[in-house]
């Protein structure tokens, strides 16, 4: 190799580490925050009060992103991800007959085009949502076991898919405790239908697991 092709190489190296060297990071300007749930579903307004209940579930998983504001977190909350596992089995009783109902689904948010599901505002230690939970949907399989299945709108027998359309969903304010570390949620109605009556509702604790300040490019 000459001795120009070599100057040449050598000062484009040279020239790609000082441009790197001028390129820091942007400041991070988001608190990203994930918490474990611990929740409860109770279901009501089941044929006859059959399937009436509460029901232990999780764990979930949800992150949020507040506004970064001098180090500490800010009112602007985003909801970015939520997962609850649900599994449970329902010991559904008509008329003296017995039906086992095990449900194995997770219900999950449907971020828009930002990675956002819904927005809230932190006013010391309540956070209201000030929009609905976007596109709440549940997905998975429900087992039967039963002379009541198929029958008064119960699943058929045997295992058979799950899959709740997405839909908007009206969530309680999260109550923190002082230190902003943990909160609970009162029950907040998930899903209500007629074929079958049925009506669902949830109840969480969060505890958080993990904070990371980070840099997050403004959406439009």
């Amino acid at each position: 190799m000459s001795r120009a092709p070599l100057a040449l190489l050598l000062g484009l190296v040279s020239w790609t580490r000082s441009v790197a060297a001028d390129e820091t990071p942007p400041p991070c300007n988001t608190w990203e925050v994930e918490y474990t749930l611990a929740a409860q579903v109770e279901l009501s307004d089941t044929l006859m009060g059959a399937g009436d209940g509460v029901h232990t579930i999780g764990p979930g998983t949800l992150v949020l992103h507040f506004d970064n504001v001098n180090g500490a977190l800010g009112r602007n909350v985003k909801l970015t991800t939520y997962d609850m596992t649900d599994q449970f089995t329902v010991n559904a009783k008509f008329a003296g007959v017995g039906t086992n109902v095990t449900n194995d689904t997770h219900t999950k948010t449907t971020p828009n085009i930002c990675g956002v599901a819904a927005q809230g505002t932190l006013e010391g230690r309540i956070l209201r949502w000030s929009t609905l939970w976007n596109g709440v949907h549940t997905d998975g399989h429900v087992t039967c076991a039963g002379s009541m299945c198929g029958r008064f709108g119960g699943p058929p027998a045997g295992q058979s898919e799950v899959h709740t359309p997405a839909h908007p969903v009206v969530f309680k304010p999260f109550e923190y405790a002082p230190d902003l570390k943990t909160f609970h949620m009162d029950y907040s109605v998930t899903a209500k239908s007629t074929s079958p009556s049925q009506t669902s509702k949830i109840t969480f604790n969060g505890r958080e697991t993990r904070r990371s300040c980070i840099y997050v490019k403004p959406c439009p």
